[in-house]
C-alpha cells in the first residue's frame, strides 16, 4: 500500500446536470467526511447513505458512499459525494474537503494510485483512459477487455513462460557436471516458440486495435461527377456535402463519421481527380491523392454509365464502387459493388463490404487486441529479443548469450504490464488522464 495525502477532485464533467460526484481517496478520507457529513456514523463499506453535507456557506442533501481500504478502486479508503448537479454546489463541496485536509488531485492520480497499490496493471490502467475516450461501441468493448485484464493475463503468461526457461538454464549453468544443457535446450525451445507465436498474435492485433481506437479512415475518390459527394451523404444518412451537376463542386476534403456494427468509420470526400488550371481545385486534387494514400480503405467510385479507370496510390484496401446503376443497364464488373447514390440502392451492401474490409485479418485468434502504440512498440521489441534467443539456442550458441536476449524480452514485456515502469513513463501516461480519474 502506498502512503500519501488525501486527494479530492470532481469526478463528473464540469457543468450543470442532475448529479455531480466528488471523489476523495487516501488515509484520512473517512475522518474528513465525518467532519462535514451529517450521517457519517452510518457509513459502512459500499453502502450509500443519504444526509446533509455542510460546505460552510451552503448545505446540500447528498448521497455518500464509503469504500474501505483495500476494497476500493485506488486500494485506499475512498469516499464519493453525490450532490445536486450545480457547479456552485460541487465547487463548494470540493473546497470544503480541501479546507479540511485533502488536496486537489493531479491528472490521473486516482488511477495511478490504483496501479501503485496493485489494483491494476499498467496496461489495465491505460485501458481505463482509452475506455473514457472511446468513440464507438467497438472501442468501448476493446478497452473494457483490457481493463478487465485480458491483455495483462496473456502478457504475464508469456512473461512467466520465458522466466521459467531462464530459471531452468540458471540451474543447468550452476551444475555443469550434470551435462544437462542440451536437455534443457530441448525442453526450452517448444516453450519459447509457443511464447513467440502468442506474442506475434498480439502484435498482429494492433492493426485492428488502431482502427477500433481511432476509427477506420475511408477515402472516397473518383473522377469529377462520379457521385462521390452523393455517396458520402447516403453513407452518413444526411445531407452533408453540397451536390450539384457541375463538375468540380467539391474542392477540398470533407471528413464526417458514422458508426456501423459498433465500429467508427471516418469518411473523407475528396475533390474529383483531373487536370485543372484552377488553383483552388488543383490543391483539392492534391489533397485527394494524399487522403487516398493515408486511408485504410479507398472507395474508387466510377460512373457506371461511362466507366473510366482511375489509378489510385494507396497502401489501403481498394473497393471498386460503380455508381449510377439507376441510369445504366451495363453490368457491374465482377468483384465491384454496384450502387445508386441517388436512390440508395446497394449502399447497405457497400457498408457491409467496407465493414468486412476493415475487419480483414485483424484480430488475433483468442480475441486479444492491443490498441496502444506503446504496447505495440514494446511487444515488437520483446518479440525481436525472444526470436534472437531462440535462434541462439537452435544454432548451439552460448547459453549466457541466449539468456541475455531472453532477459531483454522480459524487460520489454514488463514495460507493458508495469513490472519495471519508470517514473517518467508513469508521468507521461497518467498526465493524459482527466483530473477526477
Amino acid at each position: 500500500m502506498v502512503e500519501g495525502n488525501v486527494i479530492a477532485a470532481l469526478a463528473t464533467p464540469v457543468g450543470r446536470g442532475a448529479v455531480s460526484i466528488i471523489r476523495m481517496s487516501g488515509d484520512g478520507a473517512k475522518e474528513i467526511i465525518s467532519r462535514c457529513f451529517s450521517r457519517a456514523d452510518r457509513l459502512e463499506h459500499a453502502r450509500m447513505v443519504l444526509g446533509t453535507f455542510d460546505a460552510g456557506e451552503i448545505k446540500d442533501r447528498v448521497l455518500v458512499v464509503l469504500f474501505e481500504s483495500p476494497h476500493s478502486y485506488t486500494g485506499e479508503t475512498l469516499v464519493e459525494v453525490h450532490c445536486h448537479g450545480s457547479p456552485e454546489i460541487a465547487s463548494r463541496i470540493l473546497r470544503r474537503l480541501i479546507a479540511l485536509g485533502a488536496r486537489g488531485a493531479e491528472a490521473g492520480e486516482f488511477t495511478r494510485r490504483a496501479f501503485l497499490n496493485g489494483k491494476l496493471g499498467l496496461d489495465e490502467a491505460e485501458a481505463v483512459g482509452e475506455l473514457i475516450n472511446a468513440r464507438s461501441a467497438a472501442a468501448v468493448n476493446a478497452a473494457l477487455d483490457n481493463v478487465t485484464g485480458r491483455l495483462h493475463r496473456e502478457t504475464e503468461g508469456i512473461y512467466n513462460d520465458i522466466l521459467g526457461v531462464i530459471s531452468g538454464y540458471d540451474a543447468a549453468i550452476d551444475y555443469p557436471e550434470e551435462d544437462v544443457e542440451e536437455q534443457t535446450a530441448a525442453q526450452a525451445l517448444p516453450v519459447l516458440e509457443n511464447a513467440a507465436a502468442r506474442l506475434h498474435a498480439i502484435i498482429r492485433s494492433y492493426s485492428q486495435g488502431e482502427k477500433l481506437r481511432d476509427g477506420v479512415r475511408v477515402a472516397i475518390v473518383g473522377l469529377p461527377n462520379a457521385g462521390k459527394s452523393s455517396l458520402l451523404n447516403k453513407l452518413l444518412g444526411r445531407e452533408r456535402a453540397i451536390v450539384t451537376a457541375n463538375a468540380g463542386t467539391t474542392r477540398d476534403t470533407i471528413e464526417e463519421s458514422y458508426e456501423y456494427k459498433g465500429m467508427l468509420f471516418t469518411l473523407v470526400d475528396t475533390a474529383g481527380i483531373r487536370e485543372t488550371s484552377d488553383e483552388a481545385e488543383r490543391v483539392g486534387v492534391e489533397r485527394s491523392a494524399l487522403a487516398a494514400q493515408r486511408a485504410h480503405i479507398v472507395l474508387r467510385v466510377t460512373d457506371n454509365s461511362s466507366p473510366v479507370f482511375l489509378p489510385v496510390e494507396t497502401t489501403g484496401k481498394i473497393i471498386e464502387v460503380y455508381n449510377k446503376t439507376d441510369i445504366s443497364d451495363d453490368p457491374v464488373p465482377e468483384g465491384a459493388v454496384g450502387i445508386s447514390a441517388l436512390t440508395g440502392d446497394g449502399v447497405e451492401e457497400l457498408k457491409e463490404a467496407v465493414y468486412a474490409a476493415a475487419l480483414d485479418g485483424g484480430v488475433s485468434a483468442d480475441g486479444i487486441v492491443i490498441t496502444s502504440a506503446r504496447h505495440y512498440t514494446l511487444a515488437l521489441a520483446a518479440a525481436e529479443a525472444l526470436e534472437a534467443g531462440i535462434n541462439c539456442l537452435k544454432t548451439g550458441g552460448a547459453p549466457d548469450l541466449a539468456l541475455g536476449e531472453l532477459g531483454c524480452a522480459l524487460a520489454h514485456l514488463g514495460g507493458i504490464t508495469g513490472a519495471n515502469a519508470t517514473e517518467d513513463v508513469l508521468d507521461d501516461i497518467f498526465s493524459r488522464f482527466c483530473v477526477g480519474k
